[in-house]
Order: C-alpha cells, then sequence, then structure tokens
C-alpha cells in the first residue's frame, strides 16, 4: 500500500504499465494519468481548424518510437493543401502519410497520392492536397535512427 499521489517515472521515454489480479477478490482498481515532457510532435491528437497553420515534428531531430496525429479541417474548406517546407526523415521505416476524410472525425480515410513520405524530399515546396476540405496527417517512427523531421 502506497500514499497518494503516488509518481513513477522513466527516463527511457517509454514506460509500461501492467496491471495483474489473481483471481480471489475484486477492488475498486486504479486511475493513472501521464505526461512526456519531450517536445516532439506538438499539438498531435487536435484537430486544427484555422484557414491556415503549421505541423511539425518539433524541434531538432525527433525521436524514436513516435506515433503522432493532425486533423486539418478548416470550417467551410472544400480542399486543403499541405506543404512542406523542409522533411528529412529515416528512410522507409519513419514516414509521415496523408489522408483525406469525409469529415473532421476521420473514422474512414483514403490515403492520399505520394503518401508515405519518407527520406529526404528534393523538391520544394512539396504539396499534398485533400479535395474533401479534411486532411488527416500521421507520423511514425521505428525503433532505431532519426532525421531531421519535417515542417509542413
Amino acid at each position: 500500500l502506497r500514499f497518494f499521489p503516488f509518481s513513477e517515472t522513466s527516463y527511457t521515454g517509454v514506460m509500461k504499465v501492467t496491471f495483474t489480479s489473481d483471481g480471489s477478490g475484486t477492488g475498486d482498481g486504479f486511475v493513472a494519468s501521464y505526461a512526456s515532457l519531450f517536445p516532439n510532435c506538438p499539438s498531435s491528437g487536435s484537430v486544427l481548424t484555422s484557414s491556415s497553420g503549421s505541423i511539425t515534428d518539433g524541434p531538432g531531430s525527433y525521436s524514436n518510437l513516435l506515433s503522432c496525429y493532425w486533423i486539418i479541417a478548416p470550417s467551410g474548406a472544400t480542399s486543403v493543401t499541405l506543404s512542406f517546407s523542409s522533411f528529412s526523415t529515416e528512410l522507409s521505416y519513419d514516414n509521415v502519410r496523408v489522408y483525406s476524410c469525409p469529415n473532421s472525425s476521420c473514422s474512414s480515410t483514403t490515403e492520399l497520392p505520394g503518401s508515405p513520405l519518407s527520406g529526404s524530399l528534393r523538391f520544394f515546396p512539396f504539396s499534398v492536397t485533400s479535395y474533401t476540405g479534411v486532411m488527416k496527417v500521421t507520423f511514425t517512427s521505428d525503433g532505431s535512427g532519426t532525421g531531421d523531421g519535417f515542417v509542413a
């Protein structure tokens, strides 16, 4: 039995939490929350509704084992164009994928031509357009090797 609030910190960037029950009784269980101090993927998980803005993996080189996403859904838009001003990821292993969505829930998606993006783009600005007015952008990195990331 511990005193609350109780916290644990992982200094590796990864934490696994396992709950095990022996089956001999029940209890109220637990509630836990987490926070990361690493600056990768600012505003990941957000629905971006402004008519213009930018997304990035964050300052400097990105970290391993990232899984980030953004939904771009400006009010009243009939198309959304994402233009990359810089791009450098680990070729074939760390990818940006761009999808067209029918609405801001993005419950169904269609991957757009030119996606997935990986490696170094040589022609700037490189653009991808969704003609539904809603776009989902994902960024994933594997467990080894990184790059400078992207700004769009």
